[in-house]
């Protein structure tokens, strides 16, 4: 039997997943900060930079979707159709997307906030694992739209709401999270470089 929470998360993930535009407008208000689109391409906008300058990244799924956005995102990023073909290629487009993103938000992203970012989303990647291990060996636990609802979710959601989202749902506390990213030591921009290239 689910926890009052467990079931409170999931259908909080469903309303998300249902209809985003309310979250995002939510957050619009509470913050200040401005949302920035994009559509699916090969190389897509690494959202670490956008989070970091205090912007909400929205990757939609689909050219279709970009209609009924219209006056929600405030800014539309496209894609490069090319995945950058070794790390200085992917660094100096890392550089460009850091300078966009600092006219975008009106303040550049520090390197501090960066390596923040990193971690938001290192651990919210770690939960959607956990999560993933424990549908595979817990058949029913979610549905398999429950699944769909609460990793669409985070589409719309900051990092840090959707891993909290995450954590209620697999009935971890704060403690019990851990912070998979290691080290910070370097560039950090270097360390999203490297990543992409690996794909």
């Amino acid at each position: 039997m689910r926890g009052r929470s467990v079931s409170e998360g999931i259908r909080f993930a469903a309303g998300v997943a249902s209809d985003p535009s309310g979250v995002v407008i939510l957050w619009k208000a509470l913050t200040g900060g401005k949302v920035v689109g994009w559509l699916p391409s090969a190389f897509a906008p690494v959202p670490e930079i956008l989070h970091a300058a205090g912007l909400l990244p929205i990757a939609l799924e689909s050219g279709e979707d970009r209609p009924g956005w219209s006056g929600r995102i405030d800014v539309w990023m496209e894609g490069d159709e090319t995945k950058p073909a070794n790390v200085e290629e992917a660094l100096d487009r890392v550089e460009a997307l850091v300078e966009w993103t600092g006219n975008a938000a009106g303040r550049p992203a520090s390197e501090g906030a960066i390596w923040k970012s990193l971690r938001a989303y290192a651990i919210r990647r770690s939960l959607l694992a956990t999560l993933d291990e424990r549908c595979a060996r817990e058949t029913e636990f979610l549905t398999p739209a429950e699944h769909k609802d609460i990793v669409r979710a985070g589409i719309f959601l900051p990092p840090e709401a959707h891993s909290r989202l995450l954590s209620t749902i697999l009935g971890l506390d704060d403690n019990s999270v851990i912070n998979p990213s290691g080290e910070e030591r370097g560039d950090p921009l270097l360390v999203l470089a490297k990543r992409i290239v690996a794909g």
